[in-house]
């Protein structure tokens, strides 16, 4: 995929720091962006984070949403990228963001620390004080990963060529899917949520997060939405003792008991593809432990 063109190059200086000049650009994502911008300026090297529409893999709605949920957070002292500038379209051609770098490196890309993991659900827990209402470029969300659902390349892959082993993971799903529209949906707490919170999302530097990043799927909904995907997450990357580190951790800080937890377990396990891998026992063992709390 190309870096982003001298226009939108040329907006990003301008918006941040007029008269400097760009010494790198660097894809953060397979080729798909955002970029990491490199500036020199003052005898000093800045960073920041870019991302256009047009030429990634996301479009405007998700950076529109992006936006406003990290002015939502800029409100608040949590740590977490800053907007610094934002285009619509009428510069670039295409919407486009700018923003600052979170420090450190992804929690998935860490080892196993049981310390770090109670720092993600103490952070989850800060973003879910935060109040938000429901707008059009802060909507309502009842799972992770909305609008468009994850895991859609895996899917469809699965759907085209099934093995057994998809088709046993789609009847699991499947299965999974019916206990849960027989069940009300817990929506007794309402705020802030990032709905992409899995530990490739969550910066840390040692034991500290650091900040989340990529907000596009953030909208208002049930805190659980992003621990029940969070906690999956970690079983993927650490085993069940993980999951559990996360919920202790956002347990301590929030003063209280998670809500219906084993409702958004599963509903976490629900939007993953019928096989996955070698973590296709992973996840089914964590929606049989979620189904049955629930029964």
């Amino acid at each position: 995929m190309a870096a982003p063109g001298s226009v939108v190059l040329q907006w990003a200086i301008d918006a941040w720091m007029p008269g400097a000049t760009v010494v790198n650009v660097r894809d953060l994502h397979e080729g798909q962006g955002p970029w990491l911008v490199e500036v020199s300026s003052g005898g000093a090297v800045h960073r920041s984070v870019l991302r256009t529409a047009g030429l990634g893999a996301k479009g405007d709605d998700y950076l529109l949403v992006e936006a406003a949920a990290l002015s939502q957070v800029e409100s608040s002292a949590v740590s977490a990228p800053r907007l610094i500038a934002m285009d619509d379209g009428h510069r670039c051609g295409v919407v486009t963001s700018l923003q600052t770098v979170v420090a450190g490196d992804t929690v998935a890309s860490q080892p196993w620390n049981e310390e770090r993991l109670h720092a993600v659900g103490a952070y989850l827990a800060e973003i879910h004080r935060i109040a938000a209402d429901p707008a059009p470029t802060l909507p309502e969300r009842q799972r992770p990963l909305e609008p468009g659902g994850g895991y859609t390349a895996e899917k469809r892959e699965c759907a085209e060529h099934p093995s057994q082993r998809s088709r046993e993971g789609a009847r699991l799903l499947a299965a999974g899917a019916r206990e849960l529209a027989d069940r009300p949906r817990p929506d007794n707490i309402r705020c802030l949520v990032h709905g992409d919170a899995w530990l490739g999302n969550i910066m840390a530097s040692g034991s500290q997060v650091t900040g989340l990043i990529d907000w596009g799927c953030a909208g208002v909904g049930h805190p659980g939405i992003d621990l029940g995907h969070a906690r999956l997450s970690a079983v993927f990357s650490y085993g069940a003792e993980a999951a559990d580190a996360i919920l202790d951790g956002w347990e301590q800080a929030a003063g209280r008991p998670a809500d219906a937890m084993p409702y958004w377990d599963a509903v976490a396990a629900l939007e993953t593809a019928p096989a996955m891998g070698a973590g296709t026992d992973i996840r089914d063992a964590f929606l049989h432990r979620a189904l049955a709390k629930l029964r």
